[in-house]
């Protein structure tokens, strides 16, 4: 390391983010700086590499293989400093982390994959809860440290951080999929269309993806809540509308199946919120740095 010289570790933030959200505007938001901020950061360190890292596209940015490469090594470099800068800024690190997410997120995704964060922090104590609760200091009520949802969630005081991408598809048990000629997008009206009550639209916006008008009333029956449409699902009592990032382990059992490689519905990802400076700041930082590095390695319908 001795005599290598480095880029700027702020062009390196901006190259992160802007990398990861494919958008110069979704950088700027992330990061609360300008747009034209982060275009200057990323000329500094294009400059500094001697070679242009993103090609313009109507709805973003895409990588060029250069940064396709570097990209993920940056990354990862970043996140190793966050973990170990939170470390020392506790050096008694541990203690309880009160982490609140929503029902499906809990059931379907966070506890399948807890246990890797407790292998790698065994001194913090996780209590996860799916009731929201007001982000307080220790008191009377010792409230949430992060809380985890589909969805940017603004707050002035609460840093908030895109964890991972998502989508949702549309998929059914393999028994039910046997039985019913499910070979066009169109064909699924003749069936029952599982849908949640917080998410009413998801089924319209997916039919106009594929080009297909739909009644103003779709058969199937609601549910208060993702877990319980994709239960549904798997006994064969119609076909759900889920995000792809809890259906890994539902999908690896062969329990649901995509019907189709695409359309595929974009929904806002993962986010995680937590308070900068709350007691467990240091705790929320290693379990969000940790939650970003969750992605599924199910491949993608294409």
């Amino acid at each position: 390391m001795a005599g290598q010289s480095l880029p700027p570790l702020k062009a390196l933030r901006v190259f992160e983010a802007a990398a990861r959200l494919r958008s110069f505007t979704a950088a700027a938001d992330e990061l609360s700086i300008t747009h034209s901020a982060v275009s200057q950061q990323i000329r500094i360190l294009e400059e500094y590499v001697g070679q242009p890292l993103f090609a313009r596209e109507a709805r973003g940015v895409a990588l060029l293989p250069c940064a396709q490469a570097y990209f993920p090594e940056v990354q990862a470099s970043l996140e190793r400093i966050a973990v170990a800068t939170a470390k020392l800024k506790s050096p008694a690190h541990g203690g309880v982390l009160r982490v609140c997410a929503t029902p499906s997120l809990t059931m379907k995704w966070l506890i399948p994959r807890l246990s890797t964060f407790q292998v790698l922090h065994p001194g913090v104590d996780v209590q996860l809860s799916t009731q929201a609760r007001p982000f307080l200091d220790r008191g009377g009520d010792p409230g949430s440290d992060v809380l985890i949802r589909h969805g940017f969630m603004a707050h002035s005081d609460l840093a908030c951080v895109h964890c991972l991408d998502d989508f949702h598809v549309p998929v059914a048990s393999p028994r039910f999929i046997d039985r019913n000629r499910l070979n066009t997008p169109a064909d699924c009206l003749g069936h029952p269309l599982l849908k949640i009550s917080g998410g009413m639209d998801h089924w319209p916006r997916w039919f106009a993806l594929a080009k297909v008008d739909v009644p103003a009333q779709l058969p199937g029956p609601v549910f208060d809540h993702q877990f319980l449409c994709m239960q549904a699902a798997m006994n064969d009592l119609g076909i759900a509308l889920a995000p792809w990032c809890l259906l890994e382990d539902d999908i690896r059992a062969d329990r649901l199946r995509p019907l189709f490689p695409h359309p595929h519905l974009p929904n806002a990802g993962i986010h995680a919120m937590y308070r900068q400076d709350g007691p467990a700041s240091a705790s929320a930082q290693l379990f969000i740095s940790w939650l970003c590095a969750q992605r599924s390695s199910l491949p993608i319908p294409a």
